[in-house]
């Protein structure tokens, strides 16, 4: 009889506890969370997002709605939700799902389209002419670090040429695509040497990382390209649009 009621005493405490575990998931957002939800969402999604850059770096709530990620019926309800009196059970649930879509939806990996060069001669004029300065600077590291022999032999020959045609601008897009793939692209004390500036010391940190992922390192080497030759290049957010 004794073992029966501890059994079940077990059986009880175990059911009070998953309980409470699911109504602490349930309760991630407060009240206060929800009504003051722009503050709320773009916490969430700067602390979720491995670089800005994949808010746009700017404003995350005028990045979600400019892309539509936000869509105006989601815009509707968080405003509401931001008067209500009483905010019930659905609405939680509903916000937890919103903010939840939103995060998913930011995991992407930056790669160049042909589109992305804005002035494909002007960047391989200044890589090759930039290679031959004593100074370090992303163009010799990735000269000398980066690119195999073959690849920066293409880039010379580019240089050499009046202009590049749209052949000659996929070859190059297809090359710097490789380049950002590779772990070694990155080399903070080049980049110090050619600016100064909050955005390459969030790189430097972040490349300091032991672990990371193969889209995380494309996508640090992506913003380094992009901040090597930001005159050549779209915008990072739109790259592979």
């Amino acid at each position: 009889m004794k073992k029966i009621l501890v059994l079940l005493s077990v059986i009880m405490l175990t059911a009070c506890t998953s309980l409470r575990n699911k109504e602490t998931q349930e309760q991630k957002y407060t009240e206060e969370n929800m009504k003051n939800w722009e503050e709320t969402i773009s916490k969430e999604i700067e602390s979720k997002a491995y670089i800005s850059d994949l808010y746009g770096d700017e404003n995350p709530i005028y990045y979600l709605r400019k892309t539509g990620k936000m869509t105006k019926k989601h815009y509707d309800f968080l405003k509401a939700i931001s008067t209500k009196k009483e905010i019930t059970s659905e609405d939680s649930e509903k916000f937890q799902e919103l903010v939840d879509k939103y995060v998913s939806k930011l995991d992407r990996k930056f790669y160049l389209r042909d589109n992305n060069l804005k002035n494909p001669k002007g960047l391989v004029d200044k890589m090759v002419s930039d290679s031959y300065l004593r100074m370090k600077n992303p163009s010799n590291h990735i000269a000398s670090v980066v690119a195999t022999e073959e690849e920066w032999e293409e880039i010379v020959k580019f240089s050499k040429q009046k202009d590049l045609n749209e052949k000659d601008v996929k070859k190059l897009r297809k090359i710097l695509n490789k380049f950002i793939k590779r772990s070694e692209f990155f080399d903070s004390e080049s980049w110090y040497c050619a600016e100064v500036s909050e955005r390459v010391e969030k790189l430097a940190t972040l490349s300091k990382e032991v672990k990371k992922s193969k889209n995380n390192i494309n996508n640090i080497n992506a913003k380094a390209l992009y901040v090597a030759y930001p005159n050549d290049f779209s915008p990072l957010e739109n790259w592979g649009k």
